[in-house]
């Protein structure tokens, strides 16, 4: 299969995994990120799966995760789960076989929010703004618009990323990943028809849990509660958005609370989403990814919908 960007053709016997870096206005740094890509031409669906925090002591480094994460993350790995009768052991055979695309966004240690403390801390813009723009008119997406060869600046390289289909794109996320998806999810409802999000660190849910893992690096108390008011989940309620949420069973208790409040507060805004408290405690896999092969069935059957 040969895969062509305006920088660069890469040719690969097998469907890709690229490992990319842009440089980032935003980060002040190259940032580096996977592209996983199904076998054939596209246009494929996409996810944007979001990873958890890589750093959980010291004092709060803003720089991104570095590149060896992802050459980790998209290396073939075994695993007992079936996911729909198929056995997966690889993540790109799972591409292949669920015929879309998964970008593995960089987060560093930011919680994909933009800190109005660290400058370089500004993970929420680089993702609007920078990746998913570029992305989208780099590789063959249901996303991408007519208008997506000619971007040029932030501000247009993110108007053009507002305009093209969101019912080609989703967002799945773990821990802190999970967090930075409902983030996006509620400021960004014309970006996402589909979320999953599993033992997602939900700190700005009620009570006072706002402390840790940096999160107080990034936002003073008041400061988070300003981004995130108490209608800020309100977002989430609308028909057409697909949405799936575990958490495991043995995971820290505030995470389990946390999820549990979210899922009672669709359940009580009647709003249709998928709600589970899996085994084990707050690993990935395998429910991590079966998040993700959820939203990519839910993402396939929006395009044949439209078909």
């Amino acid at each position: 299969m040969l895969v062509q960007s305006k920088r660069n053709t890469y040719l690969y016997i097998k469907m890709p995994t690229l490992i990319e870096t842009i440089q980032s206005e935003c980060l002040q740094a190259d940032v580096s990120f996977a592209v996983i890509l199904p076998e054939g031409d596209g246009p494929f669906p996409v996810i944007y799966d979001l990873h958890g925090l890589m750093r959980g002591e010291g004092l709060y480094d803003p720089s991104p995760t570095k590149r060896t994460f992802f050459e980790t993350a998209t290396s073939p790995f075994k695993r007992e789960t079936v996911i729909g009768g198929q056995p997966f052991t690889s993540i790109d055979e799972w591409v292949n076989e669920l015929g879309v695309a998964v970008v593995k966004v960089n987060g560093g240690a930011g919680w994909y929010l933009d800190s109005p403390r660290v400058e370089k801390s500004q993970y929420e813009s680089h993702i609007i703004k920078e990746l998913i723009p570029y992305v989208e008119a780099e590789f063959p997406l249901e996303t991408k618009s007519r208008e997506a060869g000619a971007i040029a600046t932030a501000t247009e390289r993110s108007e053009v990323a507002i305009i093209g289909n969101s019912a080609g794109r989703g967002i799945s996320g773990h821990s802190m990943g999970g967090f930075g998806a409902i983030n996006f999810l509620c400021r960004y409802p014309e970006l996402f028809s589909v979320g999953a999000i599993h033992c997602a660190s939900l700190r700005f849910m009620p009570p006072d849990h706002h402390h840790g893992s940096y999160i107080e690096d990034l936002m003073s108390d008041e400061e988070l509660r300003a981004a995130f008011p108490d209608d800020f989940l309100n977002a989430l309620l609308r028909p057409d958005l697909k949405l799936r949420i575990t958490v495991g069973q043995g995971d820290d208790p505030r995470i389990v609370g946390e999820n549990r409040t979210l899922h009672t507060f669709l359940l009580e805004n009647n709003q249709a989403h998928v709600y589970d408290e899996t085994p084990g405690g707050h690993e990935y896999a395998p429910y991590g990814w079966e998040g993700v092969a959820w939203a990519a069935g839910k993402l396939r059957a929006s395009r044949r919908d439209a078909e």
